[in-house]
């Protein structure tokens, strides 16, 4: 049996979960019945890698303006989502989503797995035109579910309540809807080492309120803001900030760190794998509410002050995260976020609860390998 998993970079959330899946589908696949491919197909071509790029400059363009993403999501249901996805996918890109389907007919899978949904709705047209017997596994990385995810799939895996009510409510049947655990990539499941073993591998001083900055992966957000207000703390403080694919922000970053005062230490980095070390090393994160990002810190149990989200999408990220379940504080305003800091630097039980509540999330209970048995047991079907 083919099992095609597809990748896509629009942020960074839809590759790290597809990444996990496979990993987990490789775990399980002990009798290698299952022949297992990870591609992403919009490498393969030149207008592919166009279109690509395009989606990652509206993830761009979303996380300096609210205003562009959400008038983006209210198009959708200009004409009623599923006839607004299939009119821009059917028309404006047929173009791209037969380029797309070419390679998906190239490969000829059995089963199809994806996370982005362009790509569910390319794999639902190859399998009504070209493969009818092809099996379609769709899993959303978000805490919601827009009405952009394709409701004609075989399976639509969850990772929360909220968004398995509301995927009934796009018109997927009770059949369809499958709810897992938060998928958790193994770097994050398998930590271990304590903040003090990170703090001394990267020289960041054990004694100092430690706060992590991340934008995604491009860096566009309010974390160069929020830094230069931090930096006007006159307490021990370091600031670990993740760049991403942010190069300009990086170099600057790296400058700035050389005119501080002897109280602030700045730590600036690229797009880092280990980024599970660098969130264990520190007291506190503040990013944009990407669901990954807010995640990963959960599961490692370190609080989160989100301080930005980019539409409908993102801000459901803080409802679950920081209104539902208390892992954190929402503060949009970097002057009111720079003396929360303070705050935290004097008395760091401010942020006992919000710890204690992270634990509420098992990072051993992991969804990826709930998708891996979806699938296995898929192929046992077909075979």
């Amino acid at each position: 049996m083919k099992v095609l998993i597809t990748y896509v970079e629009a942020g960074n959330g839809h590759k790290v979960t597809s990444q996990a899946i496979a990993d987990a589908l490789k775990e399980q696949n002990k009798d290698e019945k299952i022949e297992i491919i990870e591609k992403n197909l919009f490498e393969e071509d030149p207008k592919l890698k166009k279109y690509q790029d395009f989606l990652i400059k509206e993830v761009k363009k979303a996380s300096i303006s609210p205003m562009h993403s959400n008038i983006q999501l209210c198009a959708m249901h200009l004409l009623g989502s599923k006839n607004t996805l299939k009119l821009v996918n059917g028309c404006i890109y047929k173009k791209i989503r037969d380029i797309y389907i070419e390679k998906l007919k190239e490969i000829n899978p059995d089963i199809i797995v994806d996370t982005y949904y362009f790509c569910v709705y390319c794999a639902v047209t190859y399998r009504n035109k070209f493969n009818p017997k092809c099996k379609i596994i769709t899993y959303d990385p978000d805490n919601n579910v827009h009405g952009w995810w394709d409701n004609r799939v075989d399976t639509f895996v969850v990772n929360n309540e909220y968004a398995y009510n509301q995927a009934l409510k796009q018109g997927f049947k009770e059949t369809q809807v499958k709810q897992v655990p938060f998928i958790t990539r193994k770097i994050i499941s398998e930590t271990s080492e304590t903040k003090e073993f990170y703090r001394n591998k990267y020289n960041i001083p054990q004694s100092d309120f430690v706060v992590k900055l991340a934008d995604g992966l491009y860096g566009k957000a309010k974390m160069k803001s929020f830094i230069y207000e931090l930096i006007k703390i006159e307490k021990p403080l370091s600031i670990i900030a993740i760049a991403g694919k942010n190069e300009e922000l990086y170099n600057e970053l790296n400058q700035l760190k050389e005119t501080l005062p002897a109280n602030i230490k700045l730590f600036p980095f690229p797009f880092v794998k280990e980024i599970n070390e660098l969130i264990c090393a520190s007291d506190i994160f503040i990013t944009k509410a990407g669901p990954n990002a807010v995640l990963d810190s959960v599961y490692l149990n370190v609080p989160v002050i989100i301080n930005y989200y980019a539409n409908t999408i993102e801000k459901t990220t803080k409802k679950v995260f920081i209104d539902r379940y208390n892992c954190g504080l929402y503060i949009p305003n970097k002057i009111k976020c720079r003396e929360y800091i303070e705050q935290c630097i004097d008395n760091r039980d401010i942020l006992k609860d919000f710890i204690e509540n992270t634990k509420q999330f098992d990072k051993t209970k992991n969804g990826a390998p709930e998708i891996a048995k979806i699938i296995i047991e898929e192929c046992k079907t077909k075979s």
